[in-house]
C-alpha cells in the first residue's frame, strides 16, 4: 500500500495530466478521482499513526528490559556480597570485593539506562519529524485541495451567470 507522501504525489501528477480551460490557468478535473485520493488519503493516515504508535511501543519495551536487565545485575550482585560476607575467613576481603561490584553494577546500570533512554529519544525524535513531515505535507494537499475547489465554484459560478445572461438576452430579442 503507499504512503501518504506517495498520494500526495499521485494527486500532483493528476493535477499536472489535466487538461486545461482555454484561455486560462484553469484545469479540469474528474471529481472521481479526487475522491479517491482523498479516500486513500484518509485511509492511510491512521495506518502511519498507528506504525508510530508501535516504534513508540517498542522504545517502552527496550526502556522496560533495560531497567529489568540493571535491576537484574544488582540484585545479582547484592546476593553475592552477601555471600562474601557470610564467609567468616575472608569478610574484609569479600566486602571489598562486592562494593567494587555493586559500583560496577550501578554503573552499567546507569550506562544501559542512559542508553535506553537515548535510543528512546532518538526514536521519538524520528518518529516526531515524521509525524511533522505528514502534517505538513497534508495540509499543502489540502490547502491545494481547497484552493482548485473554490477555483472550479467560481467557474461553475462564471459559467451559471454566462448562461443566465444569454437567457435574458434571448428573452428581450
Amino acid at each position: 500500500m503507499s504512503s501518504i507522501m506517495d498520494l500526495i504525489n499521485e494527486m500532483e501528477d493528476y493535477f499536472e495530466s489535466c487538461s486545461k480551460v482555454p484561455f486560462s490557468n484553469k484545469i479540469m478535473v474528474n471529481p472521481e478521482v479526487i475522491y479517491e485520493l482523498m479516500t486513500d488519503m484518509r485511509l492511510k493516515l491512521p495506518e502511519e499513526i498507528k506504525r508510530c504508535k508501535r516504534v513508540i511501543d517498542e522504545k517502552d519495551k527496550i526502556i522496560m528490559d533495560a531497567k529489568k536487565n540493571a535491576e537484574n545485575v544488582e540484585k545479582e550482585t547484592e546476593n553475592k556480597m552477601l555471600e562474601l560476607i557470610n564467609e567468616h575467613e575472608i569478610m574484609q576481603q569479600a566486602y571489598s570485593e562486592a562494593e567494587i561490584i555493586l559500583t560496577e553494577a550501578k554503573n552499567t546500570s546507569r550506562e544501559l539506562k542512559l542508553g535506553a533512554y537515548e535510543y528512546a529519544d532518538e526514536i521519538i525524535s524520528k518518529i516526531e519529524e515524521t509525524t511533522k513531515e505528514t502534517l505538513f505535507e497534508t495540509h499543502k494537499v489540502y490547502e491545494q485541495l481547497e484552493e482548485f475547489m473554490k477555483i472550479q465554484l467560481e467557474t461553475l459560478n462564471e459559467n451559471r451567470q454566462d448562461l443566465q445572461n444569454r437567457k435574458v438576452k434571448k428573452k428581450s430579442t
